[in-house]
């Protein structure tokens, strides 16, 4: 007999009508009283959860921050739980709880946004935007509190080129470098409104106070921006910006990935 399955090729979704055995051998999913693909709704069978507020477009908002707690495997886990339990855990020490877990989630959040416009069609989990969000935090907290470290050029160049190195690690296939360059921007923005530092007069306390405002500002606008243009402007795309995720060292370096960026509508 013959019906419609809604059948994922690679990352991306094709409705074809087949047999119920071809679709069950490719594992896909199996209308067996519907005759048309208009009759389907592949989208939300196959991303599931709640509803949509357009039924043609992925509109979950809630899933810009549930890639933070999902991940690939346990090794992929257990880094997010090492980094946590030393980096994260000194922070929280430093800065209290609510500031870090503020630049945490407004990394992870910022980093699933950014890739989500730039890669729609590659899946997003992990923490990584938010655990680069604290690692832009202690970039900060080197600058604003620049005075009470003995060598705070040394302590500032290591910083820097341990970011180098994770940058460069992530133009390498199935990293997400959008949501890790997503997640410092937002981290280095919100640490510097939320955390801590010392004043060491007033015209230092005055600086310091607009620095907080303009980050402040500036994240807000680019929070209004990712979601006007995630929402608002799907068919929006930057060819040029692969480079920034993935280099094709070979012609297939980055294709397995399915690193080629176009917009999610009008293909």
């Amino acid at each position: 007999s013959s019906g419609i399955n809604a059948e994922y090729g690679g990352l991306q979704g094709e409705c074809v009508i087949i047999s119920q055995e071809e679709c069950e051998f490719r594992q896909g999913f199996f209308y067996e009283n519907n005759t048309l693909c208009s009759q389907v709704s592949c989208i939300t069978e196959i991303c599931g959860l709640s509803g949509f507020l357009f039924d043609d477009i992925p509109d979950q908002f809630y899933r810009a921050l549930l890639p933070t707690f999902m991940h690939a495997g346990i090794i992929h886990l257990l880094i997010t739980l090492v980094f946590q339990a030393t980096i994260l855990r000194d922070q929280e020490k430093f800065a209290g709880w609510w500031r870090i877990g503020f630049i945490y989630f407004a990394s992870g959040i910022g980093g699933t946004m950014l890739s989500a416009i730039l890669i729609p069609y590659m899946p997003e989990v992990g923490a990584s935007g938010a655990l680069y969000g604290i690692l832009a935090s202690l970039l900060v907290e080197v600058v604003v509190n620049w005075k009470i470290y003995k060598s705070p050029c040394i302590e500032l160049t290591k910083l820097i080129l341990l970011l180098a190195i994770l940058f460069l690690v992530g133009l390498l296939p199935w990293i997400d470098n959008f949501a890790h360059i997503g997640g410092f921007v937002f981290g280095f923005l919100t640490a510097f409104v939320v955390l801590p530092h010392i004043n060491y007069s007033e015209e230092d306390r005055i600086a310091k106070m607009v620095v907080q405002i303009v980050c402040g500002i500036l994240a807000v606008i680019l929070f209004a921006l990712l979601f006007i243009v995630f929402y608002l402007a799907q068919g929006s795309t930057c060819e040029n910006c692969a480079y920034l995720n993935c280099i094709p060292f070979t012609d297939s370096f980055c294709q397995d990935a399915t690193m080629e960026l176009r917009p999610r509508v009008g293909n």
